[in-house]
């Protein structure tokens, strides 16, 4: 009893302890919440995304800028030689930002900013965030703020998106040490330009014809097929007895729909497509592509490139049919205009990309890597089967030696008195039964002797 008792003393020892470690913490998180900015309810309350020209990301290694046109209906990225910036990703940037609520706040001395990653870039190499600047007009900036690190909710600190954190800690350079906690982990605002570059990209469909010219020209190769609908091509400069591996090549998808990683700036395409493989490709559409392929090794990695022209032969008139009814003609006459439109604005569009280089995966490009001595097969020569030979009629089988005495002796026959001459044989007329037919004796044929046992 005395044990149990003891026990229980420290046990309530122990509970009175942490509920006033409990008031303790309380009582130092009032008054932090009372110090520094006051609680609002959104981040960046004077944000005005209209006057937003230039959104610029940065952090300890990378740096992104987008600069928007006046419009609002394009952007580009400089840092990646202007090329077109992805409005959308830029849009849903900014309505986040403006959007963004409060979850709380917490005070933080500049000598702890590092601790959870709300440095500035530039100064020094520890604990820097990244930072968001929106410029506008002449270069002033409207909104500054350094993303931290990311919490989770159980309110326990995580530097990454694994622990179930959905919170991040937001410093704002004009709120002092306020540091403030927002229900969001940004996770898309990434200084990196690849990742604002505009991804839309050409697209090839209906494949006729591919002629690969690599530097070694013995390894080129063209193929083909008669029509969209059949899946195998024919190697179209075959050589007697070559043949296509369709195995080796999958063609019918080759380039279309494909995806890009990243861009090179124009004044780098020259170096990137160093010893480039060219390649033409044929469209049932009428449309042809002058590409490209190149593949650049450094540090034991292998990047893969890409660059290309387009044209098309586009027909300006649909052709007229003989005793066309009025009302077919109208309606093929509004598919063909509307076909013709749809090839007409896609022309353009992938006419636009000419002069860039782009990187892509390895899987996009890998078909037109292959050489001629990889896809081609020797086909089977087909000589012809030999006739069989005559066979030789058999030879009867010799009548069987008698030994009994009464049996009169054979006699010796002259071959030159046998004369044998084969009758004109006819074929009779069907007949229900077929007769059987036993030959006439040949008279100068020797005598057939039956032995008994």
């Amino acid at each position: 009893m005395k044990k149990i008792l003891i026990l229980l003393i420290i046990l309530g020892g122990l509970i009175g302890a942490a509920v006033l470690y409990q008031k303790q913490q309380n009582a130092v998180l009032n008054t932090a919440a009372s110090r520094g900015v006051k609680v609002r309810d959104k981040l960046l309350p004077d944000l005005d995304i209209t006057a937003v020209k230039q959104i610029r990301l940065k952090d300890a290694k990378s740096e992104v800028n987008v600069k928007i046109s006046a419009d609002r209906k394009s952007a580009k990225v400089l840092e990646r030689g202007g090329y077109a910036a992805s409005l959308d990703r830029i849009n849903t940037a900014l309505s986040e930002l403006y959007e963004q609520r409060i979850a709380s706040k917490q005070q933080v001395g500049k000598t702890a900013w590092a601790e959870i990653h709300v440095q500035p870039p530039g100064e020094g190499s520890e604990g820097v965030g990244t930072q968001i600047e929106l410029i506008g007009e002449e270069g002033k900036i409207l909104e500054s703020l350094i993303l931290g690190d990311q919490i989770s909710t159980a309110g326990g600190r995580s530097s990454t998106q694994f622990d179930g954190g959905a919170q991040r800690f937001i410093r704002i350079p004009n709120d002092g040490d306020t540091i403030w906690v927002v229900s969001n982990t940004f996770f898309d605002m990434e200084p990196k330009p690849e990742s604002w570059l505009d991804k839309d990209f050409f697209d090839v469909q209906k494949i006729k014809e591919v002629t690969v010219t690599p530097t070694e020209a013995v390894e080129g190769w063209k193929v083909g097929r008669p029509d969209e609908v059949t899946q195998e091509f024919k190697l179209l400069d075959a050589k007697v007895g070559e043949g296509l591996d369709n195995t080796k090549l999958t063609l019918t998808s080759l380039l279309s729909t494909p995806t890009f990683n990243d861009v090179v700036p124009k004044e780098k395409v020259e170096e990137v497509m160093k010893d480039a493989i060219s390649a033409k490709i044929l469209t049932f559409d009428g449309f042809t592509y002058d590409i490209k392929v190149a593949k650049q090794s450094k540090d034991g990695s292998d990047r893969h490139f890409i660059s290309f022209t387009v044209s098309a032969d586009i027909p300006k008139d649909r052709p007229p049919v003989k005793d066309e009814k009025e009302e077919d003609k109208k309606k093929a006459d509004e598919a063909f205009a509307s076909r013709k439109k749809a090839q007409e604005e896609k022309l353009a569009k992938e006419q636009k990309f000419a002069g860039w280089a782009f990187e892509v995966s390895e899987y996009t490009v890998n078909n037109l890597f292959k050489k001629r001595s990889e896809i081609v097969k020797v086909e089977a020569k087909s000589e012809p089967v030999p006739a069989p030979e005559a066979s030789a009629a058999p030879t009867p089988p010799a009548a069987p030696a008698t030994t009994s005495s009464a049996a009169p002796a054979i006699p010796e026959l002259n071959p030159k008195q046998i004369s044998v001459t084969t009758p004109p044989v006819q074929v009779p007329a069907p007949a229900p039964a077929k007769p059987d037919l036993k030959p006439e004796a040949d008279p100068n044929a020797a005598p057939v002797v039956e032995v008994k046992k």
